[in-house]
């Protein structure tokens, strides 16, 4: 749907302007922050909490959402340099009518994981979890190192995912739906799982789908990977 014009909202202000509704359509980024020491190669930090108070925002990483009216909030937290493709197919499903967070490694090819690869149990990024709890649907667009061209669909809402599945299997696409042990995005604690009724949709899809779908960085989809977005919006319209 049309929406009136957008403005940039800093994180500190997210929390404000949230009070005001879901009227008009906003888009926001993270400040980037002043220029620190290089950090050595790091395991995975405990927190996206911990992340961001050593990471420089705008070099490292780039945090950014949008604000539309919609009940659903698509979720990327590995975009970018982390797994490879899975903000441009958040992005696409979001299209302008949809909610989105998105939170994109930038980091020289090799460096982003898992150095910048926060779990979902502790990504506990504020302006996103705020957005997700006002929201009655939220779907994370992961990426998983498994093989073939295969999405997983778990999370605790079992009845949109099982929706989903079908609509994924009609458009031609190999689907496992619940998803399995490590992929299976159940816990309490996972973001996704923190919307309005506790209980949101986790999509891990593997690389060859991912690059099936969009062959190229920041570009459009191919028309496999339109017809696995229009699958997916459709499930939400």
């Amino acid at each position: 749907m049309n929406r009136s014009p957008r403005w940039m909202l800093s994180a500190l202000a997210v929390p404000l302007a949230l009070l005001a509704g879901y009227g008009v359509a906003r888009v926001g980024h993270a400040p980037a922050q002043p220029a620190a020491e290089p950090v050595p190669d790091v395991a995975e930090y405990p927190s996206m909490t911990a992340l961001r108070k050593v990471e420089q925002a705008g070099v490292a990483y780039d945090l950014t959402w949008a604000i539309t009216g919609s009940p659903l909030i698509v979720v990327a937290p590995h975009g970018g340099a982390i797994e490879s493709r899975t903000n441009e197919i958040a992005g696409a499903i979001a299209g302008t009518d949809h909610s989105q967070c998105q939170f994109k490694g930038k980091l020289p090819s090799g460096q982003n994981h898992p150095r910048l690869h926060v779990t979902s149990t502790n990504w506990d990024v504020e302006e996103c979890l705020i957005l997700i709890a006002q929201r009655r649907h939220a779907l994370a667009v992961h990426g998983t190192s498994l093989p073939n061209k295969v999405a997983y669909v778990g999370g605790r809402d079992v009845n949109t995912g099982a929706a989903l599945a079908t609509a994924l299997r009609a458009a031609g696409f190999t689907v496992v739906q619940p998803a399995p042990g490590e992929v299976a995005g159940t816990s309490v604690d996972n973001f996704v799982n923190k919307d309005a009724d506790g209980a949101g949709v986790q999509l891990e899809l593997t690389l060859d789908l991912r690059m099936e779908l969009f062959p190229t960085k920041d570009g459009p989809p191919s028309t496999r990977g339109q017809a696995f977005v229009d699958a997916v919006r459709n499930v939400y319209a």
